[in-house]
């Protein structure tokens, strides 16, 4: 079970003002953007798991709620400190018969033996020692259990990654787009990008040119062909991040596919690229493509999905970075403008700015030769992989780039 109690707790200590309105509006934000994530999963979520999940968001709520209450609630007198120790001494005394009363004298008990008035006495002199020490405080409200878990553990981490999605969506609205909240959580992989192992065989046959059908560009230039151009992977070490430690070969193949743009929106065109390092048993494809909903604040949406092979000495990847272009002959390139956004476990989305900066990431995406994408392994190692675009590749983006604009 996500700890959503943590999350939802930093979100409101993060308000300017803890109104209860702000409060109603980012607890709306974290159920939309939760249940958008869940019902994304692939394979389907159980719509049992999902409801189990709203609930312990909403339990969340609700401990949150409960805490600020008691929180802002007015102090209360403290009761008179001496109050135990004073019914313990009139009950003593009515046992006694009153101060002037004596009790019969005992008969005189063995040494190994305690009677029932020493041990009484006894106990009103730890109730009297003890009594000016305590300050009556009010019991906390108790708080409902969360109900245990019995998912097995592939769907808990799947879970996991939903709850660093959410973190991540409500960082990035916070600090970059600064727009409204829902408008991250529409981006979802696309299948294309997110397939699973059984989709790998279809993903080859479209890149070697099967059943795909390209998509429409100028009458003036020919459909480019796929070719595998040049691709390399640069691994730093835990204890030199800045420098490389290992340099893995691979190769990157670009070509155009169609997509579709959603409900009532047409087909468009969108560049893909599968990148193979084989010498570190991972694959990569990226999917970039022009966004057609209004809605969302991105001009352009990049879905880049790692698929780490058995016995890979490299593992899964933690986080990424935007997309850099440079030049060939160039050591270092200029960033195209975007947010990445952590979905799933090895599947990330990078949502273009609009603005001013669409038509500088439109020109760096155009002009630049190499593309090369900044990522952090599992194990917390640095690594870039470098992409060429070669002349195929070069072709497939002006293409794309051109049909984007008509």
């Amino acid at each position: 079970m996500a700890d959503y109690y943590s999350l939802i707790s930093r979100a409101i200590a993060a308000l300017p003002q803890q109104s209860p309105e702000a409060r109603q509006a980012v607890y709306e934000r974290a159920r939309k953007a939760l249940f958008s994530q869940l019902r994304g999963i692939q394979p389907p979520v159980a719509e049992a798991d999902i409801a189990a999940e709203g609930r312990a968001l909403e339990e969340a709520v609700t401990r949150v709620e409960v805490e600020l209450a008691a929180k802002n609630a007015p102090p209360q007198k403290a009761a008179p400190a001496k109050a135990e120790s004073s019914s313990a001494a009139s009950l003593l005394r009515q046992q006694g018969g009153g101060p002037a009363a004596k009790p019969p004298a005992p008969p005189e008990p063995q040494p190994a033996e305690r009677t029932a008035e020493d041990a009484w006495r006894e106990t009103l002199a730890a109730a009297e020692s003890e009594a000016p020490a305590r300050e009556p405080q009010r019991p906390a409200a108790p708080l409902p259990r969360a109900p245990k878990s019995r998912r097995p553990p592939t769907r808990i981490i799947a879970l996991a990654g939903v709850l660093v999605a959410l973190i991540a969506v409500v960082g990035a609205l916070a600090w970059y787009l600064r727009e409204r909240p829902e408008d991250l959580a529409k981006l979802k992989p696309e299948e294309a990008g997110s397939s699973e192992t059984a989709d790998s065989g279809k993903i080859g046959d479209r890149v070697a040119g099967g059943d795909s059908a390209p998509a429409p560009v100028s009458g003036k230039r020919a459909t480019a062909v796929p070719v595998a151009q040049k691709a390399e992977m640069w691994v730093a070490s835990l204890q030199e991040p800045d420098k490389v430690d290992r340099i893995l070969n691979g190769t990157v193949v670009w070509r155009i596919e169609n997509v579709g743009g959603g409900p009532g929106q047409p087909v468009g065109s969108a560049i893909r690229g599968d990148v193979d390092i084989p010498d570190g048993k991972m694959k990569l494809t990226l999917l970039l493509q022009k966004n057609n909903d209004a809605t969302l604040s991105a001009s352009h949406t990049i879905n880049i999905s790692f698929k780490p092979q058995p016995g890979s000495s490299l593992g899964g990847v933690k986080a990424i970075g935007p997309i850099q272009m440079r030049r060939a002959d160039a050591q270092s390139g200029e960033k195209v403008m975007g947010i990445p956004v952590p979905i799933t476990e090895n599947n990330f989305l990078i949502g273009l700015m609009r603005g001013d900066r669409e038509a500088r990431n439109i020109q760096l995406l155009r002009s630049m030769a190499v593309i090369d994408l900044p990522l952090q392994l599992s194990d917390g190692r640095a690594a870039t992989i470098n992409m060429e675009k070669g002349p195929a590749g070069e072709r497939v983006f002006a293409d794309a780039i051109d049909s984007w604009g008509k």
